[in-house]
């Protein structure tokens, strides 16, 4: 990565991580607090929702945003030839997810970044590396550019092509945990341990609500 590159990218995970930390720390209550910005909806202030989408995941089936509402989900951004963060944060996906197990009530949302190379074959042969058979733990192809720039940006990510980082991309290491209406609620980094175990009992804590 070069010198420019890296300080702008550093600048702006420095940035993403100050926003976070401020609208998560600033309505904390009982219930975990509904983190990002708000937008008009009609007329009145809302918080925001994840992005629509509508992607195949390792087996070829279909998996939509719209199917995720009423149930909470994990997602993460990854893709399979990164040779920084992505193992870490991955695995730490599968971890939490035999943690709770087959619990219909939760889905694991892991979108590959990388449109090019993560063909459903790819995603299905690094699913079965995982060692993970849950049938509510995907891996999505998000299948262009123009996704790729509008995804990750309404999950408060990062995920950007640059040719001078590792493995062609920038990205962070964010888990985070999508409420039942499709509201950001928690997040963490996938490849601090201590931060993971506390990010499951927000899990369990948003299950209970």
């Amino acid at each position: 990565m070069g010198k420019l590159s890296n300080e702008r990218f550093r600048f702006s995970m420095a940035f993403s991580f100050a926003l976070l930390v401020v609208l998560y720390t600033g309505c904390r209550e009982d219930k975990l607090p509904i983190i990002g910005y708000q937008e008009i909806v009609d007329g009145k202030p809302t918080f925001a929702k994840i992005p629509e989408f509508s992607y195949q995941n390792q087996d070829g089936q279909t998996i939509r945003s719209v199917d995720l509402k009423g149930k909470i989900h994990i997602a993460n951004f990854f893709f399979t030839s990164c040779p920084t963060i992505c193992p870490k944060t991955v695995r730490s996906m599968v971890e939490i997810a035999k943690y709770f197990g087959n619990d219909p009530r939760i889905q694991y949302i892991n979108f590959s970044i990388d449109y090019r190379r993560d063909s459903v074959p790819r995603l299905k042969a690094y699913y079965d590396r995982l060692g993970v058979d849950l049938p509510n733990f995907h891996l999505l192809r998000i299948p262009d550019r123009e996704e790729l720039r509008r995804v990750p940006q309404k999950y408060l990510s990062i995920a950007t092509e640059n040719p001078e980082a590792a493995g062609g991309f920038d990205h962070s290491g964010w888990l985070l945990l999508v409420d039942q209406e499709l509201h950001l609620r928690a997040f963490c980094l996938g490849t601090d341990e201590k931060a993971v175990k506390k990010f499951i009992q927000d899990g369990r804590r948003l299950l209970d609500e």
